[in-house]
């Protein structure tokens, strides 16, 4: 797949890396133990999925085959001069109808920090990379999708001022590529932090930020400026983790300017040994980019591509999500709630309003059989033009253990599109063998 920028370079470089860090490894039996200061799983994939409806069309649907070679890698690794955090899900599809061309799915999440100087002078590095649709009013296939490339640079400069106060000072250089569209760009900004260690648990800290935004193409894009003051709160006790940001918000577009409240609040509560309560809710301005990399943050990388708009323009984002998971002994299962509500600066047609409702469950039933069933619902709504669109996916796999490293995984799935525009609906079935492949996996 060619590079679409310098930075967009450095999604195959980290598969590179990522294999060159798994074979430093030394085998784990799955379920082996795990060390404190590093996590990690590896899988190679192959095999194929049948489709009832490969080009997911609403009428004259054809039954297609795709074959399917991938990988999946999660790295954690953290020691006194570096943290390593990489979430790496891809896979090459071949369509052996010729339906659509050949190509690479799914992408990475990927982090570095270097401490120069341990707790005082670290570079940071972030690379978002995989693929958002080009067109929202159009059903999800290779032909409505394409790559976007986040990449992140930048010093985080500490001062420690007695023994409970810290200033820090931080500064960032991003680039943002697009396969397709004419919205590449690059983003300078800085920070300042001044914080108070309350406890050994909790501080609270003062924060003021600033960006610019400016575009290859600055007469289609027009640049922006973005600054945020704000008050941090962050804790982290045993069983519960709170961080709250409230303060202050402003974009400048040529000259236009609009402010408005900054909050920020996200929870995570252990209720028992086996459960996890979370919630997340905040008002921001954002962007497209800013929005894709907290959607893999938060959700991890994945193969079916996210409903994101591609826009220059910013927006004020209103969002809340709630959680529930559970993992005891066999047992696994998981519900959640999203909200969010896009408001766009210029271009009030991308206004819209997205609801996600998520629910999955997990069984282990036999020491070599496991079963998981999965479902999904989007429901977006359009503002100020008429378009409603409904997709719900739902799923079922086993995965079936025939060693210590190998295995086979059979998975369906339902895809089912209902919006205003009737030739986008369109139903998809589809069945999938896989044969998997874990020398590493440490948990």
């Amino acid at each position: 797949m060619p590079c679409l920028s310098r930075g967009q370079c450095l999604a195959p470089l980290l598969w590179v890396v990522s294999a060159a860090a798994v074979a430093q490894q030394p085998p784990v039996a799955r379920g082996g133990p795990e060390t404190r200061d590093q996590q990690l799983e590896f899988t190679l994939l192959g095999g194929a999925t049948f489709s009832d409806n490969v080009a997911r069309a609403s009428t004259d649907e054809e039954d297609g085959t795709i074959g399917v070679i991938g990988t999946q890698l999660k790295y954690i690794q953290e020691s006194r001069r570096f943290k390593t955090d990489v979430d790496l899900n891809a896979a090459y599809e071949k369509y052996f109808d010729d339906t659509f061309d050949d190509g690479v799915v799914g992408g990475v999440d990927a982090s570095l920090d270097i401490g120069i100087v341990p707790e005082r002078f670290l570079w940071v590095f972030q690379e978002n990379f995989g693929q958002i649709q080009s067109n929202r009013f159009a059903s999800t296939t290779p032909e409505n999708r394409e790559n976007i490339n986040y990449f992140t640079t930048g010093p985080d400069i500490a001062f420690h001022l007695g023994d409970t106060m810290s200033l820090t000072l931080s500064g960032r250089h991003s680039e943002t590529n697009y396969e397709k569209q004419n919205l590449d760009g690059q983003q300078n900004g800085g920070g300042l932090s001044l914080g108070r260690q309350l406890s050994a648990k909790s501080t609270l800290s003062m924060n003021v930020e600033a960006e610019q935004f400016e575009f290859d193409d600055e007469i289609a894009n027009p640049n922006y400026d973005r600054q945020r003051a704000f008050l941090r709160y962050d804790m982290d006790v045993a069983r519960t983790a709170l961080k709250v940001d409230a303060g202050y918000t402003a974009i400048d577009i040529d000259g236009e300017k609009s402010d408005g409240l900054l909050a920020r609040v996200s929870l995570s509560r252990q209720v028992s040994p086996g459960s996890t309560f979370s919630l997340s809710a905040g008002n921001e301005f954002s962007d497209s980019a800013e929005l894709f990399r907290s959607g893999q943050d938060q959700s991890g990388v994945s193969i079916e591509t996210p409903g994101l708009d591609a826009s220059s323009d910013p927006f004020t984002n209103r969002y809340a999500s709630l959680g529930f998971d559970f993992n005891r002994h066999r047992t696994s299962f998981g519900v959640s709630l999203q909200y969010s509500k896009e408001m766009y600066e210029t271009q009030t047609e991308l206004d819209r309003t997205i609801t996600t409702y998520g629910l999955y469950l997990g069984r282990q039933l036999s020491p070599v059989l496991s079963a998981r069933l999965f479902g999904a619902l989007d429901q977006r709504r359009s503002d100020d033009i008429t378009f409603d669109d409904d997709e719900m996916r739902v799923g079922v796999n086993l995965e079936l253990a025939i060693g210590r490293t190998l295995a086979l995984k059979f998975q369906y799935q339902l895809y089912d599109r209902d919006s205003s525009l009737a030739q986008t609906d369109y139903t998809e079935n589809q069945a999938s063998l896989f044969l998997l492949w874990s020398p590493v996996r440490s948990r």
